[in-house]
């Protein structure tokens, strides 16, 4: 009697697993041939709640600095012609007389008084051909740039200090 047992049991076994579909509920088979509402909304990427507020909170890919925090520090020298601003860059080349003594000898600016130094100033103060300059990821601190000529003459200037842009650093 106990084979005839098993014998009907395999075949009941049998008969239920060719017509029930006996998978694990995560496998993508079970969602295909028996679609719940949960198995559809797996589907879509989950978040994270507050974590992801903090994530954003962190990341620099929406917020950049502040337009108030873009700041450069600069010296200038300001001539009238190109001609006078290349013999000032070939003093400059020799090395003998600092960048501050030849301002203040050679320059129509004001600031002339201060050795060409312009201070502190964030973008858009100063004219749009000395901003390009000044503001330039390819300007490196310290390097003499110029001449470059806007409607007040030539300059030849020198960035000293920058702060805010990510890319200066």
């Amino acid at each position: 009697m106990t084979s005839t047992y098993l014998l009907v049991l395999t075949a009941v076994l049998s008969a239920a697993a060719s017509s029930l579909l006996f998978v694990d509920a995560f496998s993508p088979i079970a969602a295909a041939h028996h679609p719940t509402p949960s198995s559809r909304l797996i589907s879509a990427p989950l978040g994270m709640g507050i974590f992801d507020a903090f994530q954003k909170a962190f990341s620099n890919e929406e917020y950049g600095d502040p337009p108030e925090a873009i700041k450069a520090t600069a010296r200038h020298i300001l001539v009238p012609s190109l001609e006078d601003a290349n013999m000032v860059l070939s003093e400059i080349g020799k090395g003998e007389t600092s960048f501050a003594a030849l301002a203040t000898q050679y320059s129509t600016c004001p600031s002339k008084s201060r050795g060409g130094s312009l201070g502190s100033f964030g973008p858009g103060t100063m004219v749009k051909e000395f901003d390009e300059v000044v503001f330039s990821t390819e300007t490196k601190v310290g390097q003499v740039m110029g001449p470059v000529k806007t409607q007040f003459g030539y300059h030849l200037l020198v960035v000293d200090k920058r702060t805010g842009g990510s890319d200066w650093y």
